[in-house]
């Protein structure tokens, strides 16, 4: 199990690692991580418009971003989960995903928890699956997208 925290908010210097990370694998892995929401190249003042970001810290070291999008209803609409791309692969999305998890479900008031992801991001599909997600629907568009959930345990 890795040492995760999350804090809420991101400084500028995160936010120009952010901004590194992403552009210099493209737009198109922009897209797989933020969706239409920002515009490539990334930059601090696209990052900065976005609201409730937490920074993921790997004991001290900062690895990457993930966000309440927005709260409705009991439920908590998730996304721009990001993690440098420099270390995937360990686990660190897996125990990132447990926590915020776990942080979202303290309040009492929330019982599920929803999110979007591309349908050619297997990878994150298999790590939502892996966390309790399904699939409720299917979005057919300019890419194909699936909305998951989970639901509170009780």
């Amino acid at each position: 199990m890795h040492n995760i925290k999350l804090s809420e908010g991101l400084n500028r210097e995160n936010s120009e690692k952010i901004c590194n990370w992403t552009n210099k694998y493209g737009e198109k892995f922009l897209k797989q991580w933020a969706g239409p929401a920002l515009v490539f190249p990334l930059t601090v003042e696209e990052i900065n418009k976005l609201h409730h970001l937490y920074s993921i810290f790997l004991s001290d070291e900062f690895v990457g971003v993930i966000q309440k999008i927005k709260v409705e209803e009991g439920n908590v609409h998730i996304g721009r989960f990001f993690i440098n791309p420099e270390r995937t692969g360990a686990g660190i999305g897996g125990c990132t995903l447990s926590e915020f998890i776990k942080m979202i479900f303290s309040d009492l008031s929330i019982n599920s928890i929803s999110l979007a992801v591309l349908s050619d991001n297997e990878k994150a599909r298999r790590l939502y699956e892996k966390h309790g997600f399904e699939v409720y629907e299917t979005v057919n568009g300019l890419q194909k997208k699936y909305t998951m959930r989970k639901t509170r345990d009780y």
